[in-house]
């Protein structure tokens, strides 16, 4: 369903009016008076708006920079679900849990979850959480987390980084890709509706953009590693001589910059998130006018 969908819109306000900013009349507003909320880090359920706003308020004096953030929705009927990061640091109160109590650790934590959200005319009767418990405790030291071992150095990584834009994306050598990354391997961007995935569908890509720009050149302008992260700007520049997200060959000249985000496990590149000014890249493919 579409981004207008009335309920996905109720969910939003749920997410960034509720939870981030504890606001008390949105509460009112949109959680019925049998409101219910459930979540397997917290012993019992929490009812109704006030019960409700207990929950955010004890959540944001335990981590005074608390945020929930919600990525995807899926609307249908009565229902939407929705994928969410959220985070904080443990420097206030205690947190609630089912292990109890939990003292304030100093620590940062960042996790996915999911929310099921039952809402009946424009009202939110039901939210069902589920989330990343373990990642939770282990990131607040409650759980030991697993110790995890380096395999590259940074120097390593940022290696591999370079020989991905130089000999696949620059020189279009195939027969690297399966040598610098893993058979999982996903590719995101904007431009695309979804992840690339695996050797063939990347192999498809570099051939597609390289059809539509057979010059293309791509120039990193600085790098930094931390961990299995590497973070790395860049410059491409090219002439395009063939179709490029539905824009037909121009011949025109065209330079862009964008940031990669390599996630590097095993030797091998696993993903590489990408973003890059797709907007001046349009325009200069005569798609949008300057």
């Amino acid at each position: 369903m579409s981004q207008g969908n009335p309920n996905k819109a109720i969910a939003r306000r749920y997410f960034h009016e509720i939870m981030n900013q504890a606001n008390k009349d949105s509460a009112y507003e949109i959680l019925s008076e049998d409101f219910v909320f459930t979540l397997p880090t917290h012993p019992e359920p929490f009812h109704g708006p006030d019960g409700f706003l207990g929950l955010v308020n004890m959540l944001h004096s335990a981590f005074p920079d608390f945020y929930i953030d919600p990525q995807d929705m899926v609307a249908s009927g009565d229902w939407v679900a929705t994928r969410w990061v959220g985070g904080g640091t443990h420097v206030g109160g205690p947190l609630l849990t089912v292990k109890g109590n939990l003292e304030a650790t100093g620590n940062y934590f960042q996790i996915d979850g999911m929310t099921w959200h039952t809402i009946k005319d424009g009202k939110i009767t039901e939210s069902i959480g589920h989330e990343d418990t373990l990642g939770l405790m282990m990131q607040l030291g409650v759980i030991p987390a697993p110790e995890i071992v380096e395999e590259t150095t940074p120097e390593q990584n940022e290696a591999l980084a370079m020989r991905y834009f130089q000999d696949i994306m620059s020189e279009g050598r195939l027969e690297v890709v399966e040598e610098i990354l893993a058979p999982n391997f996903a590719f995101i961007i904007p431009t695309q509706p979804e992840p690339i995935t695996g050797y063939e569908a990347f192999k498809g890509f570099v051939m597609y953009l390289r059809n539509a720009f057979p010059d293309i050149q791509f120039t990193a302008l600085r790098h930094m590693s931390e961990g299995n992260k590497v973070a790395s700007r860049w410059q491409i520049t090219g002439t395009h001589l063939g179709e490029f997200l539905g824009a037909p060959a121009t011949g025109n000249k065209i330079k862009d910059f964008g940031i990669d985000i390599f996630t590097i496990r095993h030797g091998k590149i696993v993903s590489v998130h990408v973003n890059e000014n797709d907007f001046g890249l349009m325009q200069q493919l005569g798609v949008i006018p300057v």
